[in-house]
C-alpha cells in the first residue's frame, strides 16, 4: 500500500475552516489520507458536506480515506446530523 498522508482536523469546523479543509483535501487528491478528528471540538454540516464529497472522490480514485481518532464532539455531530463515520470513509463499510 502506498504511504498514507495524515492531516489533523482543526478543534473548530466551521464555514472558514471547511474552505481551508478543502484546500487541505485537494493538495492530498490521489493519495491515501488519514484525518485526524482528536482534536475537533466543533464540526458544521458544510463540512459534514464536504467529508462526504471528498470520501466520493477518494472512492472513485480507488484511495483510502480514513477518520482516524474521531473526538467525542465530532461523533456526537455527526450523529445529530444523521451522520456516521462510514459516510466518511472509503473501503468496508463498519
Amino acid at each position: 500500500m502506498d504511504a498514507v498522508h495524515a492531516l489533523p482536523l482543526p478543534g473548530t469546523l466551521d464555514r472558514k475552516a471547511t474552505s481551508e479543509l478543502a484546500r487541505s483535501l485537494l493538495e492530498l487528491r490521489g493519495s491515501h489520507a488519514a484525518l485526524d478528528g482528536a482534536g475537533v471540538e466543533r464540526l458544521g454540516a458544510l463540512a459534514v458536506e464536504a467529508l462526504i464529497s471528498a470520501r466520493k472522490q477518494w472512492q472513485v480514485d480507488g484511495r483510502e480515506l480514513r477518520i482516524t481518532n474521531p473526538s467525542p464532539a465530532f461523533l456526537a455531530a455527526l450523529e445529530a446530523l444523521g451522520a456516521d463515520l462510514d459516510m466518511l470513509q472509503t473501503g468496508p463499510q463498519t
